[in-house]
């Protein structure tokens, strides 16, 4: 998603096919501070020319602002969007997350899936596949009416299970369609916010990964026998160079999450370490 003025211009732009020169005669605003803005350089717009690019680009000033994600201008009545009056309720409660809700509703195969749901919930589908299915039944009687005037032909098992594969359960085939469509939009909304997901991860969760790498790798190399430990402290001094930590950045931090001060730390190594 884009969050400052300068990408928002910049993608406008380009979805326009207009080099910063053209928008600049378009809009009177001189291509060094068209440039300037797209960079996002500090340099000082001006609300009128917020406003200048907003109408030429048929957005609000609040989207170039930050204020709001929509480039839709008019103001929408809600039952223009079909919506029953629960959806609203649920879509304003922002119980889920609406900027994925979003995603899902954009994704090019969405309209693809509503379809399929809607062929399937109202049976649209049934006169076609039942066509398929009497059409097998027509073909399977023939084949068995032969079989009973000629003797059975070579390959006739064979034919008949080839047959029978045909024939197409109606709510498997819906079924199996809705899903693929939901499935590969939700493959597609992971891929974009695969990135943005990995720097949301908790600092704690990403270093004890990082940690459990470090172990496995450890025990792999134990296992292979390059490396030999004989006590706990063994493994702990091979961790910390395997993480790049020194012992006395160790000791510090456990002292400062603990409150030690160094003659408590001291004891404590003496008591459980050595």
């Amino acid at each position: 998603m884009k969050t400052t003025m300068g990408e928002k211009i910049k993608d406008m732009r380009v979805e326009r096919h207009l080099t910063t020169k053209q928008l600049a005669q378009a809009t009177g605003i001189s291509e060094a501070v068209l440039n300037g803005l797209e960079n996002d350089s500090g340099r000082d717009v001006g609300y009128s020319r917020i406003i200048d690019l907003a109408k030429f680009f048929e957005v609000p000033t609040d989207y170039l602002l930050g204020f709001t994600e929509s480039r839709i201008t008019k103001n929408i009545e809600l039952k223009e969007l079909g919506l029953s009056d629960k959806a609203i309720e649920v879509l304003l409660a922002k119980r889920q997350d609406n900027e994925l809700v979003s995603q899902l509703i954009e994704h090019a195969e969405f309209t693809n899936l509503i379809n399929a749901i809607d062929i399937y919930v109202k049976q649209l589908a049934a006169k076609s596949i039942n066509t398929i299915n009497n059409l097998t039944a027509v073909v399977q009687r023939g084949v068995e009416n032969y079989v009973a005037g000629a003797g059975m032909p070579d390959g006739y098992g064979a034919a008949m299970n080839y047959i029978n594969e045909t024939k197409v359960d109606e709510d498997e085939f819906l079924r199996y369609r809705i899903t693929e469509r939901f499935n590969q939009m939700l493959r597609n909304v992971y891929s974009v916010n695969a990135d943005r997901a990995e720097k949301g991860i908790p600092s704690a969760i990403t270093e004890s990964n990082e940690m459990t790498g470090f172990m496995l790798d450890l025990l792999d190399q134990v296992k292979a026998g390059e490396v030999d430990i004989e006590t706990p402290m063994d493994a702990v001094e091979l961790m910390m160079g395997k993480m790049g930590v020194s012992e006395q950045d160790m000791a510090q931090g456990i002292m400062d999450r603990f409150g030690f001060n160094n003659d408590e730390f001291a004891e404590v190594l003496k008591r459980y370490w050595i």
